[in-house]
């Protein structure tokens, strides 16, 4: 843990941020400042008015970004209790699932009697319970903004704005961040879905792809938040530039309790039958352990050309789908029957009573470390 500590503080001092403009880059620092001292753990500040949005920050990798600032207008809000008791005791488990009948479909009518969480293949004692309704969503968008994806971008925007649209309720807050050789906050969280709407149409498609670097800074963001902490990201799952590995970035979303979603768009291309499997395997691999899941719209096309209504009618499919499912999640917690705290990674399974439905759920998580 000493070391991990160690290896994070250096990333934080390594960090360089650039802001486009020195009166929000004095005023983005005093808020940072705020955030510290108060020992505000809650996500997302309140961005001000359309009209003069922050513009978007820069981060160099592999450096995590600074936490989220402090939301004014949500300061004085009643906190959860089960919140308080994340930040008082770290041997709390915390594990979001979704869950799906046969069919496909999603089903949130359950109960806490309906499930059983394992550990090592061990039952353990479920000690809270809650619907998706209960807790607030904090939500990161890493939009693949590379060379690679310049014929299909139009569209991915307008899909990724219905998306915002449709999904954020007034206690949710969610942030747009892009990718390319360099990783930018287009939208830090808000829970202004117009903010986040009209960020989507700055995103313009250039350089190469530092997505796992990109996955590792966005984790380490969510970690100073509360509540459902979900990852979703727009992308072919090709990486070319980042300084981190897969397995670091995956880490890094195990260790923050993240949940990461990935509308894969590497089929959104006129050459469907050339396939990138290794990013589709980074893809699966990112999803399946931490609970997720990969969405994959088709292009249509009409003739040689790329047909953008019906493509995008496929896209918006694929994220209608992903909205359903973060409406319908369930959060277990647990504390583990096992009392060591030797850091190894610990396998859970989660599973419903109720015939007929399944569970999806993170693959594990790792052991705390230190007496």
């Amino acid at each position: 843990m000493k070391q991990s500590k160690q290896r994070t503080s250096d990333d934080f001092q390594r960090v360089r941020i650039v802001f486009w403009n020195n009166v929000l880059l004095t005023a983005s620092f005093f808020l940072l400042g705020l955030l510290h001292t108060t020992s505000i753990a809650q996500s997302g500040h309140v961005p001000p008015r359309t009209s003069d949005r922050q513009p978007p920050v820069k981060a160099v990798p592999p450096s995590p970004l600074p936490g989220p600032a402090a939301d004014p207008a949500s300061q004085d809000t009643k906190k959860e209790p089960s919140d308080e008791v994340l930040k008082i005791d770290s041997n709390l488990v915390t594990v979001v699932t979704s869950i799906s009948r046969k069919s496909g479909t999603q089903d949130s009518k359950l109960n806490q009697n309906d499930f059983e969480i394992l550990e090592d293949g061990e039952l353990q004692e479920i000690s809270s319970f809650a619907r998706d309704e209960d807790i607030p969503l904090r939500l990161i968008m890493i939009f693949d903004t590379s060379s690679s994806v310049k014929n299909q971008i139009r569209f991915e925007r307008r899909a990724a704005a219905k998306f915002f649209e449709r999904l954020l309720r007034p206690q949710d807050q969610a942030a747009l961040f892009s990718v390319s050789t360099d990783i930018t906050i287009i939208q830090d969280f808000t829970n202004k879905v117009r903010q986040l709407t009209d960020a989507t149409k700055l995103l313009q498609s250039k350089g190469a792809t530092s997505l796992y670097d990109a996955i590792y800074l966005a984790a380490g963001y969510l970690k100073l938040t509360q509540g459902r902490r979900i990852i979703v990201i727009v992308s072919d799952g090709g990486d070319t530039t980042s300084r981190k590995k897969l397995t670091e970035a995956l880490e890094q979303a195990q260790t923050s309790d993240v949940v990461i979603y990935n509308v894969f768009t590497g089929l959104l291309t006129a050459s469907q039958n050339v396939r990138d499997l290794a990013a589709e395997r980074a893809m699966q691999t990112l999803t399946t352990e931490t609970g997720g899941e990969v969405y994959s719209p088709r292009m249509a096309l009409n003739g040689s050309e790329i047909d953008e209504e019906e493509s995008l009618k496929n896209l918006d499919e694929a994220f209608t789908n992903l909205a359903d499912q973060l409406r319908t999640q369930y959060t277990l917690r647990f504390y583990s029957t096992n009392e060591a705290r030797n850091g190894k990674f610990r396998k859970l399974t989660v599973r419903v009573k109720k015939p007929g439905l399944t569970a999806k759920a993170r693959a594990g998580y790792y052991a705390p470390k230190g007496s």
